[in-house]
């Protein structure tokens, strides 16, 4: 009985730190339409991204573990920027001025845009947020490729994108 407790516990706590990845099929499900407020100001709207790998992700200001994967979302901004469209998306109700002021200390030169309350409730597109950072990869129709509910292991994001390009439209 003490075993089935303990693992019982250990389930528990995996679940409560988010799950890993969780991929979908590219060949299923409507395409992702989010439409947010970007820091830059104006409007960041996933549509107009078709035809190129998106990557979502999912971060607060103060978190430590969503800081690790800045490198490799700056690298593949760097690396594919008419193949895929990186957007990070501060989903912690902190404002404008302390999101900028983020963005200038991590120099992060991808788009950055603000959850709106939708969003911080599971209500739109992507369901529930249960952990932060979550990644989430769209293919170039816009539909859920992978879904990464922790921070990234080095090198995961290219290797999740790398098979994408492929289907991404060359500009």
């Amino acid at each position: 009985m003490l075993r089935a407790s303990a693992l019982h516990l250990v389930l528990l706590a995996a679940g409560a730190c988010g799950g890993g990845d969780h991929p979908a099929t590219s060949t299923a499900g409507a395409p992702v339409r989010l439409r947010l407020a970007a820091l830059d100001g104006g409007e960041i709207d996933t549509a107009v991204y078709l035809g190129r790998v998106v990557v979502l992700h999912l971060f607060t200001t103060d978190g430590m573990a969503s800081q690790l994967d800045d490198d490799q979302l700056a690298d593949l901004h760097r690396r594919e920027p008419r193949r895929v469209a990186v957007i990070g998306i501060a989903v912690d109700p902190v404002g404008y001025g302390i999101a900028s002021a983020w963005r200038r200390g991590m120099g992060a030169r991808y788009l950055i845009a603000m959850a709106d309350d939708g969003l911080r409730r599971g209500a739109g597109p992507l369901g529930m947020v249960k952990t932060v950072p979550t990644t989430v990869i769209l293919d170039p129709q816009g539909r859920t490729a992978h879904r990464v509910e922790r921070p990234l292991a080095r090198g995961e994001l290219a290797k999740l994108v790398a098979p994408l390009l492929g289907a991404a439209r060359r500009q």
